[in-house]
């Protein structure tokens, strides 16, 4: 597969290690030095498609990593576990590579397990950053949004047992029809970032078999959000489509505050990486 073209070509390279935690393994890369930072990835991303946020923090000690399921880590126990399996391999990665204190930012699916993370691990997460989580159970619309996806999934599997490339297909062309336009092509890379639906495509499985079926499935319990001891804050993009800036806006009055507005994003921020990055910077703490 091409190489990665937001990535920095004088970039250091990471330091990769593929760690044995809780009964599987966890590929993970590191880089820099500094304040840690922990970048969870959403279904149908990797380590290195994160690879570009991670380059564009030099004063950070960045760790990205294939969660459970996904390419190069394992799939022991998986599917079916949800967000607290997979924020307990994240607690257990940062103790495994020795950060005791972290500053956190997941979006999507990813953004769930942030927020899990920060809530089963106050003591750990320094501060969670949680972009668009899909908490589509948790606001009015987000069932209507939810059927039409899940339904075609599932007749395509039906039809082509273990063809996960081409459920994620299906999924892209319910989502991008008329049925669901207010978030018509939200998973479309602009123009020049191709290699961001190329890599998707090539790892979608833990999209279809964990994403779409299970984490986009729970509902938060949202006193949870009141614990004072979880540092937490929501952020949306300007140009995401009104559902995920309705379950960030209710999500973020739940814990008391505004939401974050990024400028210039979607949904996919990760198509963004100077946005990311910028971000991250200014909230650490």
């Amino acid at each position: 597969m091409s190489a990665n073209p937001e990535a920095l070509p004088d970039a250091p390279p990471p330091r990769v290690e593929r760690v044995p935690i809780r009964g599987t393994s966890i590929y993970a890369e590191t880089r820099g030095e500094g304040h840690a930072v922990l970048i969870i990835p959403g279904g149908a991303e990797d380590a290195e498609g994160w690879r570009p946020v991670a380059e564009r923090l030099p004063d950070h000690l960045v760790v990205t990593y294939d969660r459970r399921g996904t390419l190069r880590s394992g799939r022991d126990d998986w599917p079916g576990q949800g967000s607290t399996q997979h924020a307990d391999d994240a607690a257990a990665l940062l103790d495994a590579l020795g950060i005791d204190d972290v500053l956190v930012f997941g979006g999507s699916s990813g953004g769930i397990i942030a927020l899990e993370l920060a809530l089963r691990y106050p003591s750990l997460v320094r501060r969670a950053l949680v972009f668009e989580p899909g908490y589509f159970g948790n606001v009015p619309g987000g069932e209507v949004f939810q059927r039409p996806v899940n339904e075609a999934v599932t007749r395509y599997l039906e039809e082509h047992s273990g063809d996960w490339p081409g459920a994620y297909e299906a999924f892209l062309r319910v989502v991008a029809g008329p049925a669901a336009t207010d978030d018509a092509g939200f998973l479309t890379p602009p123009p020049g970032k191709e290699w961001y639906a190329e890599r998707e495509r090539s790892i979608a499985e833990a999209f279809v078999r964990d994403d779409i079926p299970v984490l986009s499935r729970e509902v938060l319990d949202v006193e949870r959000l009141a614990l004072p001891s979880a540092d937490i804050r929501f952020s949306y993009g300007a140009e995401s489509a009104p559902l995920f800036r309705d379950i960030t806006a209710q999500l973020a009055a739940v814990s008391g505050d505004a939401a974050d507005r990024i400028e210039g994003v979607g949904h996919a921020i990760y198509f963004h990486p100077a946005s990311v990055a910028t971000y991250i910077q200014a909230q650490r703490v």
